[in-house]
């Protein structure tokens, strides 16, 4: 990348796409609050505090955004300047003590990334529910308002219809295999929120992203939307290595972002909603947007036995959002936006990882 490329949050284009979101979303209820995002340097909660920094600057709010995250030097670079976003040294895996007390916790730290589900599922699975035991056990001391867990699709697991997941509806997750290690954290950690809800009337809410895409991914992110969209903006060809028929609900970053912030305002506490896009999209549909939005060309390869392991075994991902529709959210971005936008992003900023 070059040197002269600016911050992400210096970007035209990201900071247009921010400004379309708020207008649909009514976040006047955290005026004069505190928020805590862990992992506030990822994909998913970057564009989360994105919105609220940006919302925070045009209604004068007075809010106070918390990023608790393992990379200081990465928070730095990218919210350094910004004074109403401060810094909170954040391993999920370590207990915590924080010398403070917030009004609202969204937690989406934890291995995310396909190729760690394999090489550590230690750490993927202790990250995923340690991480949400201690933020639970926060939220109950310090009378927290509310907590969304982020957690994920994979939780439905494989079934073999066709008809998008519901919320009730699960398939099955094949415990032998390593890759499971994420998937099962991410159920466990679910289940213990919604624990904490009856048993200590703890105000947790859940939501479960499909497969989401972004500007904000980090170029080490090796899911296939992340590292095409790299690809692709760096006039690199792409490389695909299955059919790519596989149905998804791919997801713009800043739309979920959007809809996490929906369900911390409207959703019923204990409950769960799904996060996708009202379109369903197949890999390779994806991967041709993308290559054409880079003018690139896009190969079809033999998987190696590596990448064979880190595959979704989901073939049919695709999320009904009728239940998020209900209490408020709607899609600001089509797919093809999205995927463009991302590449155009892309070309034009410093990744700060």
């Amino acid at each position: 990348m070059d040197k002269e490329m600016k911050n992400i949050l210096e970007n035209k284009i990201y900071i247009y796409d921010i400004k379309r979101v708020i207008e649909k979303i009514d976040l006047h209820c955290f005026d004069n609050s505190s928020i805590l995002v862990t992992g506030g340097l990822g994909l998913i909660c970057s564009s989360v505090v994105d919105i609220l920094i940006e919302y925070n600057i045009s209604s004068n709010a007075n809010l106070i955004i918390y990023i608790a995250d393992i990379n200081q030097t990465g928070f730095s670079e990218r919210y350094g300047s910004v004074s109403c976003v401060k810094y909170v040294e954040y391993d999920a895996t370590k207990p915590i003590d924080f010398k403070f007390k917030v009004d609202y916790i969204i937690h989406g730290a934890g291995v995310a990334s396909p190729e760690l589900f394999v090489a550590k599922p230690v750490e993927t699975m202790l990250s995923n529910f340690n991480g949400a035991l201690n933020l639970l056990e926060y939220a109950k001391d310090n009378n927290v308002k509310r907590m969304l867990y982020i957690s994920s699709s994979e939780v439905y697991g494989s079934k073999s219809t066709e008809e998008a997941f519901e919320e009730s509806q699960f398939g099955t997750v094949d415990i032998n295999s390593i890759r499971s290690s994420y998937s099962e954290a991410k159920r466990a950690s679910e289940v213990l929120c919604k624990s904490y809800s009856s048993e200590y009337d703890v105000d947790t809410v859940i939501v479960r992203p499909g497969h989401i895409y972004g500007p904000t991914a980090s170029p080490k992110d090796k899911r296939i939307s992340s590292d095409f969209s790299y690809r692709a903006a760096q006039g690199r060809d792409l490389e695909m290595k299955s059919s790519g028929l596989q149905k998804r609900s791919y997801c713009y970053s800043l739309d979920c972002a959007a809809a996490i912030l929906v369900v911390l305002i409207n959703g019923e506490k204990g409950e769960s909603y799904n996060i996708g896009h009202d379109e369903v999209t197949s890999i390779r549909k994806m991967a041709q947007i993308l290559a054409e939005a880079g003018n690139v060309n896009l190969k079809i390869k033999e998987p190696t036995e590596t990448d064979l392991k880190q595959f979704n075994p989901m073939n049919n991902s695709s999320l009904n959002n009728e239940k998020i529709k209900d209490i408020g959210y709607t899609d600001t971005f089509s797919v093809r936006e999205g995927l463009t936008h991302t590449v155009e992003i892309l070309k034009n900023y410093k990744p700060f990882f």
